[in-house]
């Protein structure tokens, strides 16, 4: 999903680039550059998925934390019990415990996921109005490119040429 949402940003930002080239085919260019992982950050609606992220993670990583106290004192227990165990005893201690394991290893690649698809779905419709804002901004302002420096694909710019805050206050400002 996020991939799809950049793609969907690049897209609105080339479309900007084009009408805008159009309009200004004899004219100096005009370039911008933002910080999209800033201005998501920055917005109202990225700092209530930010928090609402946090708590989940928190949710899960206490749902993780008992199972991992689960385990180790099953682990402790099998370190006391074994030595006085018999085989058909120990083969079986052994296979509670690697069924635990697997447990604790699926709970912790469902929870990765469970995150990963809740963070793609909360940030999907705040790209997507990111990518309006900013293609609005390109048009209203002449901008022939605006460049997204998050990814670190822009080496360097000039502080001068950073429309973030202008972003953010748009976004924030949208309906």
């Amino acid at each position: 999903m996020r991939c799809f949402a950049r793609v969907a940003l690049v897209g609105f930002l080339f479309a900007a680039v084009a009408l805008v080239h159009e309009a200004t085919a004899s004219a100096q260019p005009k370039i911008g550059v933002v910080d999209l992982q800033l201005a998501v950050a920055s917005t109202k609606q990225g700092k209530s998925a930010k928090e609402k992220l946090e708590k989940l993670t928190a949710q899960k990583q206490k749902e993780l934390d008992t199972k991992v106290e689960k385990v180790q004192k099953m682990e402790e227990e099998m370190q006391k019990q074994m030595p006085l165990m018999s085989d058909a005893g120990k083969k079986d201690m052994l296979e509670k415990y690697r069924k635990e394991m697997m447990d604790l290893q699926k709970l912790y690649v469902d929870n990765q996921t469970s995150l990963a698809k809740k963070k793609a779905e909360l940030l999907e419709p705040i790209l997507k109005k990111m990518g309006e804002v900013i293609q609005d901004l390109a048009l209203s302002e002449g901008y022939t490119l605006i460049l997204d420096r998050s990814e670190g694909t822009v080496l360097y710019f000039q502080p001068s040429l950073d429309v973030t805050p202008e972003v953010i206050k748009r976004y924030n400002q949208a309906k």
